[in-house]
């Protein structure tokens, strides 16, 4: 057989070469195929209609013709799809359909260090929401922690239907948080699901639960990463105060295309899978003489209220040179300067916060998420609306990057109860006079460098914020360093080891928060050093 092989070959490389292929020859067609390690030659002719051929029954013109009978029914026969593993695994039928199945997995180990600030007087800016009858608690660390986690777990489906210009992706998170008051940690949520054309580049919409085109860290996929997990600055400014998603449309032009793009966006406000209608605030109920005072408040109105605004937001770049795109590092080693600029603006009012933890069984899950982003002072301190300002600027060049962005908000109590009573007077505990937060911002910086090109990277970053301007001792500040190894050159295999020194100030006074003033310390630097150490996997 390896003879037959070698002196199939060997024919129809002399014939090319002598050029004695004539009308009149019917030579064997064929291909070499490599399977299980080793090369073979397939024949691509009919052995049946080739024996015809060499006894004299039929002629060349009756043997060209079979072959292209019968090539018309092994095209007819032959299935219009096909399988192929490219960052991913994907799915083509034709030109109309291509289905793109991709795997997000992260397993980490942290390690953490606290100092004795948060043994006595704790984090009561940002509480825990405990729900049901519970009072504020203050978060306190008393001994240095050590856990293993998932962090994200996540599977997407990606791809285009009826012409490449309409595209769609479906993901689902079944991320791990050691911060979980609702016990979802871990179950299967929704992450994406949204559709879009892109027939005109300078005008393609999208429309449905997506991430929000307004500032750099959110846009930024956690997968492209220097870092294990963001700043806290680069998370509390998010357009609607709680993350990176949320429900709406955006039209936008194709970054890819042009120098100068634009995104204009109109959006939900209250972030990914809930709507307006879903942010309830406890109501105590009317006097009622069946019930003792102190009952009162364990009955609430589930109420609504302006549920008919929504968030805008916009958002301009100029790439200044090349491309840069929104992976942090420069992983391409880039040859020429990758350089560009941006603006964001954000308008989310009516923002419903007149519902604090104390006491409120009405979406938890909601106040969670302002909560778990640093914005929870804000609860309790009615209907805002919040204004947020944002301009970034990134650099690659030869293993080098750079990434900046500052942050503005303006938050403004709108209305401090808004005709409602979250909790009866007669049973709540007054904490003081109305608090004035004031304004926040915030900034950040981060510079990087791959020592081996594509394989090796080091970065070091610093955030700053001051989340309440009227109050003191609130500051947030975290420096962090980073090391990450990728053992294929690209962001699907690698491991990321980094060191966060995060400050937070424990003192300023919230809306409706009990301060801790008389704990001991009160005021103090409440300090963490944390190591994360994190394998990433994606298929």
């Amino acid at each position: 057989m390896r003879a037959y092989t070698f002196f199939g070959i060997a024919v129809v490389a002399g014939s090319l070469i002598a050029g004695t292929i004539t009308s009149v020859q019917a030579v064997e067609e064929g291909q070499l195929v490599k399977k299980d390690g080793k090369w073979k030659y397939y024949s691509g002719e009919d052995p049946g209609l080739k024996y015809l051929f060499l006894k004299g029954i039929i002629t060349q013109e009756e043997y060209d013709k079979g072959l292209r009978v019968l090539e018309t029914r092994e095209q007819i026969a032959k299935p219009n799809y096909s399988i192929d593993v490219n960052n991913g695994l994907n799915f083509r039928v034709g030109s109309k359909f291509f289905l793109k199945l991709r795997l997000l997995t992260q397993v980490r180990y942290s390690h953490s260090a606290y100092n004795g600030g948060w043994g006595t007087v704790g984090d009561s800016r940002n509480p825990e929401i405990l729900g049901g009858q519970v009072e504020y608690r203050a978060v306190s660390k008393q001994s240095d922690s050590n856990q293993f986690s998932v962090p994200r777990a996540r599977l997407q489906f990606l791809g285009y239907a009826f012409d490449p210009d309409f595209r769609y992706n479906i993901s689902w998170a079944f991320d791990q948080t050691t911060w979980d008051q609702e016990g979802g940690s871990g179950r299967a949520g929704l992450l994406d699901a949204y559709i879009s054309s892109w027939h005109i580049p300078w005008l393609t919409i999208q429309a449905g639960q997506q991430r929000v085109w307004f500032n750099r860290a959110t846009i930024s996929s956690m997968a492209t990463s220097t870092f294990a997990d963001n700043l806290i600055v680069q998370n509390a400014f998010a357009a609607n105060q709680q993350g990176s998603r949320d429900i709406g449309v955006s039209i936008s032009s194709d970054e890819d295309q042009y120098k100068f793009n634009y995104t204009f966006g109109i959006w939900g406000g209250v972030g990914a899978n809930l709507a307006r209608e879903g942010t309830a605030v406890s109501q105590a109920l009317p006097n009622n003489s069946s019930l003792p005072t102190a009952q009162r408040r364990t009955f609430n109105y589930d109420t609504r209220i302006l549920t008919g605004e929504m968030m805008y937001t916009v958002r301009l770049l100029y790439k200044i040179s090349g491309n840069p795109g929104y992976g942090q590092g420069d992983i391409l080693n880039s040859r020429t300067p990758q350089m560009a600029i941006a603006f964001g603006y954000a308008y989310n009012p009516a923002q419903n916060y007149l519902s604090s933890i104390r006491s409120d069984i009405t979406d938890r899950a909601y106040r969670q998420r302002v909560t778990k982003a640093y914005n929870g002072r804000l609860l309790g301190g009615g209907i805002w609306d919040f204004q947020t300002y944002e301009a970034d600027f990134i650099a690659k060049y030869q293993g080098w990057s750079f990434q900046a962005e500052g942050y503005y908000r303006h938050q403004r109590v709108r209305n401090a109860d808004s005709g409602t009573i979250p909790f009866d007077p007669v049973t709540t505990t007054v904490l003081g006079p109305a608090v004035n937060l004031g304004q926040a911002y915030g900034w950040y910086a981060q510079v990087g460098k791959y020592i081996i090109p594509r394989k090796l990277e080091v970065a070091v970053r610093y955030g700053f914020m001051d989340p309440s301007t009227q109050q003191v001792d609130d500051l947030v500040k975290e420096f962090g360093a980073a090391i990450n190894y990728s053992f294929d050159g690209t962001y699907n295999n690698r491991l990321v080891v980094d060191y966060s020194n995060i400050t937070l100030g424990s003192g300023g006074r919230a809306p409706d928060r009990f301060p801790f003033e008389s704990q001991p310390g009160f005021g103090r630097d409440l300090i963490e050093n944390r190591i994360n150490v994190q394998y990433q996997f994606f298929f």
